[in-house]
């Protein structure tokens, strides 16, 4: 009985609402590779939800955490929506913030995974400051995140080192975490250039207790870099389907095509053009050049999951994971699969769709919150979920 209730009362609520830091977690513990050199990083990315969040999220997100058990969960910005949380008095969206992000971060608390954190450029849009946000964040035990004072530009960059399952004194691997901001006059903000010098100067640190090794690594922010755009170009309408393209429709109503150079491609789907910041503030570059980061892993673009490599690095962009903004098919998590003295690695987005294809009422939730469908289809989901959700107990 309590089950048919809930499933009825998530029905009708969802009708209704149609400096160096080194992280390691509060307990102590360091993240180091298993007894045989594997690891295995869950990045999340654009949750994007307000004060309550959205059901089928928050079981998408305990079920296939449970089901993948990654060592480490990295969100990747845009955790929360800050204007879906909102009562524009400070000491009231205090709370709500803190209940928005204790929605997700409870789920991962009670699994006992550690998290790592940045933020996008939604999560601080109203009155509640990322280094607010943050003191939340590491309220929670399993939180690994950093806030770095004052130091540098932003809240939230930091490293996330992994030790060598041989020797818990021996950084095996680096992870990067990078407050990519939120705005400036012209449009989505860079990463500054103290931060870069902070990254750098970290990089050598690690490379000299490394005997002159370079730590291999992996680099976590929200905002792709402005790279992107030399790997993109247009193609015909009759060329496109040779290529993993986007359509696009320019403001005067022309139809464009933009592709990926298939020299660059490797895998996954453009399904909308990528946003990065409005000036170039050498980001990528300065990892180029610095020669220790395999992959850079982006979120902000929520229907792109592709992987493309530039000049040695691959671009990595992981679709939303949530319900409370816009999305499609791809929504879901990014496995990462690391192996010890080895910069090769294996990735793979774990779709929504792909997790739930033999469970009619999960799937049915998808089609209710999905702002995708129309509400005549939001309609017919919202009575699937009763049926299929009262068929479960039977």
């Amino acid at each position: 009985m309590k089950k048919i209730l809930s499933i009825l009362l998530a029905a009708v609520l969802a009708f209704g609402i149609l400096m160096p830091a080194y992280a390691e977690t509060n307990a102590n513990e360091k993240l180091q590779f298993d007894k045989d050199g594997n690891f295995r990083i869950m990045q999340i990315s654009d949750i994007q939800d307000g004060t309550v969040l959205t059901p089928a999220t928050k079981t998408f997100l305990k079920e296939v955490v449970i089901d993948a058990q990654p060592n480490v969960i990295v969100l990747t910005g845009d955790n929360i929506s800050a204007g879906s949380a909102t009562a524009g008095t400070h000491a009231i969206d205090l709370q709500l913030v803190k209940y928005a992000i204790s929605n997700y971060m409870s789920v991962f608390e009670e699994i006992g995974i550690p998290v790592a954190v940045v933020f996008g450029n939604h999560d601080a849009e109203e009155i509640v400051t990322k280094e607010e946000q943050m003191e939340f964040y590491t309220s929670y035990d399993c939180c690994i995140a950093v806030d770095e004072g004052e130091a540098i530009y932003g809240c939230g960059t930091y490293n996330v080192p992994i030790y060598s399952s041989a020797d818990a004194s021996k950084v095996a691997y680096n992870l990067w975490m990078i407050d990519s901001n939120m705005y400036d006059e012209d449009g989505y903000d860079h990463v500054h250039k103290d931060q870069l010098d902070w990254y750098v100067k970290t990089s050598n640190e690690l490379k000299a207790q490394n005997g002159g090794k370079s730590v291999p690594s992996m680099m976590f922010q929200h905002i792709i870099v402005n790279e992107i755009y030399d790997i993109i170009f247009e193609v015909s309408e009759s060329e496109k389907d040779k290529y993993e393209y986007v359509k696009v429709e320019e403001d005067d109503g022309t139809v464009k095509y933009y592709a990926f150079n298939p020299d660059n491609y490797v895998t996954g789907e453009l399904n909308e053009t990528p946003c990065p910041p409005s000036k170039n503030g050498g980001q990528f570059e300065t990892v180029k050049n610095q020669g220790d980061v395999v992959a850079m892993f982006f979120g902000h673009d929520h229907k792109n999951s592709f992987v493309v490599d530039y000049e040695g690095v691959d671009l990595v962009n992981t679709p939303s994971a949530g319900f409370g903004s816009y999305g499609d098919h791809g929504r879901g998590v990014r496995i990462i699969d690391i192996k010890e003295n080895s910069t090769e690695y294996e990735t793979s987005v774990i779709t929504y769709l792909d997790f739930y294809a033999d469970n009619n009422y999960m799937l049915a939730q998808f089609e209710l919150y999905g702002n995708e469908f129309s509400a005549g289809e939001k309609i017919l989901a919202f009575f699937k979920t009763i049926i299929f959700g009262i068929a479960e107990l039977f």
